[in-house]
């Protein structure tokens, strides 16, 4: 679940050594600039809006229903590298803080304790129902953990038992958390610097679903893709995906 702490040869059109040069650079430069400093592509970008269907979210209190995590897959190519970030997670007034954190493979995590009692944390990997324990620790004092693999992990107090948190792991670098708006249980995301190809967009939620499961979208150079996302309860959600965007 994770670990814890073109060929080309200038051409000279005659004259003298210094004009063979002159010349000779020239070429060089023009072949350079045509052939061997190309440009990568520009990066697109994905938005759109949230809205919840035929659900009530709970819109107060430490332990909302606010938060929505968007993440994009690319549907082929190398998995990213992981990378060398950091975040925090609290534990204040016998909550976790943030409730939801979404990070990004490789990320360390600390894990903080600003409550006058000991603290536990300890993790259940939601797609594998592993468990981890790294340790119980007085107030002050701080465990740092480093999420390696891809995923969604329930964060747990053994001492407090109604304390709970979520780390969404991504395994690419192209994903967002945002918070939906109280009144409305709607809100828009943006997903920024995209190479082109083809991803799916998939939308996290604590207890709801994705309505129409993960959307297709093909991204070009400097496009922009609109995508709205509906989540719903899971009994109302189609196993059957929805059609792609950005074709």
């Amino acid at each position: 679940m994770a670990r814890s702490s073109c060929s080309s040869r200038p051409r000279s059109d005659g004259g003298g050594p210094a004009a063979r040069r002159t010349a000779a650079g020239a070429g060089a430069l023009l072949f350079l600039v045509a052939c061997g400093a190309q440009a990568a592509p520009a990066g697109g970008e994905v938005r759109g809006s949230i809205a919840v269907e035929m659900a009530a979210v709970r819109a107060s209190g430490a332990k909302d229903d606010l938060d929505v995590v968007l993440l994009l897959e690319p549907v082929a190519g190398k998995p990213a590298a992981p990378v060398a970030a950091r975040a925090a997670m609290d534990q204040k007034g016998l909550v976790f803080l943030p409730h939801v954190l979404a990070v990004q493979k490789g990320t360390t995590v600390t894990f903080l304790n600003n409550d006058p009692e000991p603290h536990n944390v300890y993790f259940l990997d939601d797609r594998t129902g592993k468990t981890l324990d790294i340790g119980t620790y007085g107030p002050g004092v701080s465990v740092d953990h480093t999420f390696t693999e891809p995923g969604m992990v329930i964060v747990l107090c053994k001492l407090h038992l109604e304390m709970a948190a979520y780390v969404v792991v991504s395994g690419w670098p192209w994903f967002t958390a945002v918070r939906l708006d109280p009144g409305t249980s709607t809100a828009s995301f943006r997903i920024a610097g995209v190479p082109p190809g083809e991803y799916e967009l998939r939308a996290w939620h604590k207890s709801l679903k994705q309505k129409g499961g993960a959307v297709r979208v093909r991204v070009a150079g400097g496009s922009v893709v609109e995508v709205p996302v509906v989540i719903t309860k899971a009994r109302y959600a189609r196993a059957a995906g929805s059609p792609g965007a950005g074709k």
